[in-house]
């Protein structure tokens, strides 16, 4: 796992989704596709995990006015909240919840893997939990 911390920009294949964001031409598409992806698997690998949460806190930073912890050298995050704030997602709430509880659930690689630390996987899991939480 190359994760440095327990919240969802703490992880370097956050930010490839992240890139995957800032270069598309139609974002929605792509949380939609996030969220599909993981709501039909029988079990979540690490990677889909990771398109979930990113694209989750896309849409709760739109909606919400949420200003999650991301590395200071990637301040393309907020830029795309600012220049995309008017993007119509409440649509894809339902769907991000079903997603992120699949994310927690016992069929997810990365909770497996943060089920492991003992020490930080409250941590982690109450981040993804008040995720869930706003977008409901």
């Amino acid at each position: 796992m190359g994760a440095w911390g327990y919240g969802i920009f703490d992880d370097d294949t956050a930010y490839d989704y992240v890139d995957e964001i800032d270069n598309s031409d139609n974002p929605k598409e792509i949380f939609k596709k996030a969220f599909k992806n993981a709501i039909d698997a029988d079990y979540l690998e690490y990677d889909d995990c990771h398109a979930v949460t990113v694209s989750a806190s896309y849409i709760d930073s739109i909606l919400n006015g949420t200003r999650p912890r991301v590395d200071t050298e990637d301040e393309n995050y907020f830029q795309f909240i600012e220049n995309n704030k008017n993007l119509d997602v409440t649509d894809l709430k339902t769907d991000a919840v079903k997603a992120l509880e699949k994310v927690i659930s016992d069929n997810s690689e990365l909770n497996e893997l943060w089920a492991a630390n003992e020490e930080l996987y409250p941590k982690w899991k109450g981040n993804i939990e008040e995720l869930i939480k706003r977008l409901k």
